[in-house]
């Protein structure tokens, strides 16, 4: 700390001579420029030699939580800023055993001597709250409030602590007040100025001299950055903005950003303009080795299996008020599991499970039961489940964690209309009779009515789109002009419930199609599978889709005795420049997915 001491003056001694030679050595892009249009938007580089960028670190301490801090060196190490800031709490003090206080001090010099760049300490009230915390710190590092200047920028840092009075009530005392005032005389011109203390003093009453320094700091560009009441608030206030920051491991409900609660370190990049912020979560920071490859396999393996099956529940038109159903946790991996369970809140229903949590040995199977109630008498608002799954690979660096979410909720049970007629594909609506399946879009504009039925030889699927403008192409993509998409997965029950039509549904049959007019053929986005037929064709309130597929196809996914399958819709509807895509039920491989939402029964 002595050594930074002596470098500031001489960064202070060769400010101007440095910026000199910055603006003679602004680098360029050394590129040949072709004679038309090139492909960049600009070879002016942002790389102004007085901007640069450093980091701030806040509160590590008032109840430490291990590990957070030493979290932020490391990152900080990937972003490597020029300098590292803090606002203090470095140590939890609050005691005069000096034997105790040194290993604090020595615990917080060990993390930051990870740092690859200068940091630049700061006191509050848990680093100075007596005289023998004082007078250590002094010995230690010297001056409690000290100044530099780096690219025309005065960064001031006080002590908020100089009468030692603890959180709440922080000071600048008179000879504190001499020196910032003695400063700011001698840098009258410097660009901006930056200054860092812990306590946001404009909170507190009897700060002594602290409205002096506002004063002071009013006529000319400043920006204020504190810590202690670990929660991140900006304020614009006396012609600057006064940044109380989060915390970098100290005490915090985390409740997260909204509320201002989160860990973090501050990027300041700073410009002719003044400071930019930008402030940066630490879980959102990552080195390299976010996945490897070695990881990427255990993940697709994993993920591949659906390590969870939930039976869904279906009712018969009955009034639902409860029921239980069974989660059956499989692990065919030679190492243990664990499987943590958290519910997300429904207004409809509510889940108990008998267990939160369940380790299941290697190659083997546990079953959990989940009882899910109705809270009125509408259940419209699925019951959502989230289950971490962690391994224990034994040459994975760490845990592998996998999280699945399910949406739950009462079904009705759908029925598969046996037909014992003929039906011809020929897009026309002749062989049909009303069908029996009726569904209008959320915005009103579209009403589609279908039919799923069968015979001994084929599956058929009919649907009735109302739509009074048509727009096809006759081709290019379907997902781009009007069109229906028919989704159909012909597993069987326990494992078409579960699907989230993995690889843009690779284990189900897609098949999008456009309406053909008297003028416009219609495109079919997928080949067909052996067998089936297709046909859609417009009509003079909209269009009409009619499709066979054989009952071979799903005999063999399920046996001769084949009981159900699910069954899914979507429209793509072109209106004006933009194209609308509308579910029947929710998308298979989304987040709003319904575990067995569009089973049909035979």
């Amino acid at each position: 700390m002595r050594n930074i001491f002596l470098a500031l003056i001489i960064t202070v001694t060769l400010q101007s001579y440095a910026q000199i030679k910055d603006s003679e050595h602004k680098q360029k892009i050394n590129i040949e420029k072709p004679l038309g249009v090139a492909p960049w938007t600009s070879l002016n580089l942002n790389n102004d030699p007085a901007k640069f960028q450093f980091a701030i670190v806040t509160d590590r301490t008032g109840g430490h939580r291990p590990g957070i801090f030493m979290d932020a060196v490391h990152k900080l190490n990937l972003l490597q800023p020029e300098f590292v800031m803090s606002v203090g709490d470095l140590i939890e003090g609050y005691t005069t055993d000096i034997v105790e206080l040194n290993r604090q001090w020595d615990e917080f010099d060990s993390f930051v001597q990870q740092l690859e760049m200068p940091f630049f300490y700061l006191p509050g009230n848990h680093d100075i709250t007596n005289q023998v915390m004082e007078d250590l710190w002094k010995k230690r590092l010297g001056q409690t409030y000290y100044h530099f200047v780096y690219k025309d920028i005065l960064f001031l840092m006080l002590n908020s602590e100089d009468q030692r009075l603890g959180a709440g009530q922080g000071t600048i005392s008179e000879p504190q007040y001499k020196y910032i005032e003695q400063t700011l005389s001698k840098n009258t011109d410097v660009k901006w100025t930056l200054l860092f203390m812990h306590q946001p003093l404009w909170h507190q009453t009897d700060t002594e001299y602290w409205k002096n320094v506002e004063e002071l700091l009013a006529k000319r560009k400043h920006t204020v950055f504190v810590g202690h009441e670990h929660r991140y608030v900006k304020t614009e206030r006396n012609n600057g903005k006064y940044f109380v920051l989060a915390t970098t491991g100290g005490y915090s409900p985390l409740r997260g950003t909204e509320l201002g609660e989160f860990d973090h370190v501050v990027w300041v990049t700073m410009t002719k303009k003044g400071p930019i912020i930008a402030n940066l979560q630490l879980e959102g920071i990552f080195d390299e080795n976010i996945v490897n490859t070695s990881k990427q396999n255990y993940i697709k393996r994993v993920s591949a299996k659906s390590p969870l099956q939930i039976q869904a529940i279906f009712i018969e038109g009955k009034k639902f008020k409860s029921e239980t159903t069974e989660i059956k946790i499989t692990n065919d991996e030679d190492v243990p599991m664990n499987v943590k369970f958290s519910e997300r809140f429904s207004w409809d229903l509510v889940g108990i499970l008998e267990q939160i949590e369940c380790n299941i040995p290697p190659n083997s199977v546990k079953k959990v039961k989940l009882t899910l109630k109705a809270r009125k008498n509408t259940y419209e608002d699925p019951f959502k489940l989230k289950a971490d799954v962690f391994y224990k690979f034994e040459d994975a660096a760490e845990n592998l964690e996998i999280p699945f979410t399910y949406n739950i909720k009462p079904l009705d049970s759908n029925h598969l209309t046996k037909l014992n007629r003929n039906i011809k594909i020929d897009g026309q609506a002749d062989d049909w009779g009303k069908l029996s399946q009726n569904w209008t879009t959320h915005d009103q504009k579209l009403n589609v009515s279908f039919d799923v039925g069968y015979n001994d030889k084929m599956l058929f699927v009919a649907a009735f789109v109302n739509d009074k403008k048509i727009v096809t192409f006759g081709e290019g993509h379907t997902w781009s002009q009007d069109a229906i998409g028919i989704i159909i997965n012909a597993d069987p029950k326990n494992k078409s419930t579960m699907s989230i039509g993995r690889g843009w549904y690779q284990n189900e049959i897609l098949i999008p199609i456009t309406p053909a007019t008297d003028k416009i053929k219609s495109v079919i986005g997928k080949d067909l599978p052996k067998g089936a037929l297709v046909k859609c064709q417009a009509t003079n309130s909209g269009y009409f889709v009619e499709m066979a597929l054989p009952i071979d196809y799903i005999k063999k996914r399920q046996s001769e005795d084949w009981k159900s399958l699910r069954f899914n819709l979507y429209i793509d509807n072109l209106d004006k420049k933009d194209v609308t895509r509308y579910w029947w039920q929710p998308d298979w491989r989304g987040s709003d997915n319904i575990i067995g939402s569009g089973m049909f029964f035979k």
